[in-house]
Order: structure tokens, then sequence, then C-alpha cells
């Protein structure tokens, strides 16, 4: 921001601009250990199902979650997107079967094993 308000003023004709960051919220982070019961859960409901998935970290919704110990991650529930957060973001359900049998199967996985 400050790079982008000099730029801005290095070019400009008339009056300056000027550039002020306040934090609006915040996302802890937090991590899942390998052999944690909801990775151990997914992977098999993944193996079932024929799903090649890998473990990555992002900023998602299971930031806070994580952040005060409990066990979370953010998986899709099928389909295909893009464009996402602008006004040219778009959604097609093809697969969404897929997505939600993997959500539904790997909470049974967690309830059978008393992990939930």
């Amino acid at each position: 921001m400050t790079r982008a308000a000099e730029a801005e003023n290095s070019r400009a004709l008339g009056g300056k601009v000027t550039a002020k960051m306040r934090e609006i919220g915040r996302r802890p982070a937090g991590r899942l250990e390998n052999d944690a019961p909801l990775l151990t859960a997914l992977r098999a409901v993944d193996a079932h199902l024929g799903i090649r998935a890998r473990p990555d970290c992002a900023s998602t919704d299971a930031n806070v979650p994580l952040s005060m110990g409990v066990p979370a991650v953010s998986i899709g529930a099928g389909g295909h997107g893009g464009g996402a957060h602008t006004a040219a973001e778009w959604y097609r359900p093809t697969g969404r079967d897929l997505g939600l049998k993997r959500v539904l199967l790997t909470a049974a996985a967690l309830l059978r094993d008393g992990a939930a």
C-alpha cells in the first residue's frame, strides 16, 4: 500500500494521496498433527472414494478452531468454480455428489471412532 501511494504521488499533477492501514480482522493460525484422527478419517474416505488430495496450509474457516486447539479442516464439497471473490465468480456443480459423499463419510467415520 505504501509503495502504491508513493507511485501514485510520483506521477500526480495535483494533490497527493495518503494511505493508512488498520487491522480489521485476525485469522490466527494452527495446525493438525499428521496422525490426527480427523486427517486419518479423511485419508481413509479419500482412499475409498478414489480422491487424491494433498494437505496444504491456507487462510480458511478452519484457522480459528485450529488456533483454539479444536481439530478442523477446510475441504471442498465438490463442483468446480473460478474467479473467487470477484464479480466474475462462477460455480458448476458437476461432481458435487462426490464432494458431499466425502463430507458425509468423513463425519460418519469420526462419529464411529468417537473422534468427533
